[in-house]
């Protein structure tokens, strides 16, 4: 038998990225959700988790995106560009990963920072993630376990999606950074299982991020239901595409795959193949 968490990310980002995920989780398969505490609508999606608490509640390290810290800049000042944000992508990120230009102990601050805001709200909190998949680098994941073990977290995403399946997305450059952070997340496994935190045994959602239809969807779903065990569903649902668009320059297709979620069809697959709908509560 397949359990799937199908996981939302992104929440707090914006009103219409909030908006997404609470109507998906109420209509669709959405049974949870990762948090960014610097998200400009994080105080609202707080106050919107608190409303749904069958909703799991994970926290999304924040170390690109554009976004900014929830540390006083100048503490954090080697994660962040001129104009005091994080760097918009993840190769801009590992770039001064291995340039030496980041300060550790300040990564380290940040990183405290977000999970001890979220922690903060008193909202239960199942498992920790990352932004573009930024907590499973070599050098990032120890601060990341440490820091998730020191709050008692214990649950983790392991973003190692099978480099051979591409589901539809025939696009060079996507597959190329789809077989590295997932051979970077396949690293991690052991060291998770190491340090005695849980995750799931399959990853889906990396190579269609951010555009999931309902023909990807149903070729995702096909996947979970070829491989019994536990499996995890990363998905970008949103209210407004048009408003996100003018915002967020990542060719994001938030209302598609809202409503490939929430589609009937997608439901009755789930139904009729006995797939079971948890969040990462349900493993540890």
């Amino acid at each position: 038998m397949s359990k799937l968490i199908v996981n939302a990310d992104d929440f707090g980002l914006h009103s219409a990225v909030n908006a997404g995920i609470i109507d998906g989780h109420r209509r669709s398969i959405i049974t949870s959700t990762s948090l960014m505490a610097g998200g400009e609508a994080f105080t609202e999606a707080v106050s919107m988790a608190k409303q749904n608490p069958k909703l799991g509640i994970g926290i999304h390290i924040t170390l690109v995106g554009g976004v900014k810290p929830v540390c006083d800049p100048s503490e954090v000042s080697s994660l962040l560009t001129p104009e005091g944000v994080f760097p918009e992508n993840y190769v801009e990120f590992i770039k001064r990963i291995y340039s030496g230009k980041i300060n550790y102990s300040e990564l380290r601050k940040e990183i405290h920072g977000q999970i001890a805001q979220i922690m903060d709200t008193g909202l239960r909190v199942t498992h920790i993630d990352g932004h573009q998949h930024m907590h499973v680098l070599p050098t990032v994941l120890p601060i990341v376990i440490e820091q998730a073990k020191s709050f008692g977290i214990h649950a983790i995403r392991i973003p190692d999606e099978s480099t051979g399946f591409m589901n539809y997305m025939y696009s060079p450059i996507r597959f190329l950074g789809k077989v590295g952070l997932s051979t970077v997340a396949a690293n991690a496994r052991p060291i998770i299982r190491n340090n005695c935190m849980t995750t799931t045994q399959y990853f889906w959602g990396m190579v269609n991020g951010g555009h999931i239809n309902q023909k990807s969807l149903m070729g995702i779903l096909k996947a979970v239901n070829k491989h019994s065990g536990t499996h995890e569903l990363m998905v970008h649902p949103g209210s407004n595409s048009s408003i996100l668009s003018k915002l967020y320059n990542w060719g994001y297709h938030w209302e598609d795959e809202l409503h490939a979620l929430c589609s009937s069809h997608t439901r009755l697959y789930i139904s009729q193949h006995d797939i079971e709908l948890i969040n990462y509560g349900d493993l540890v």
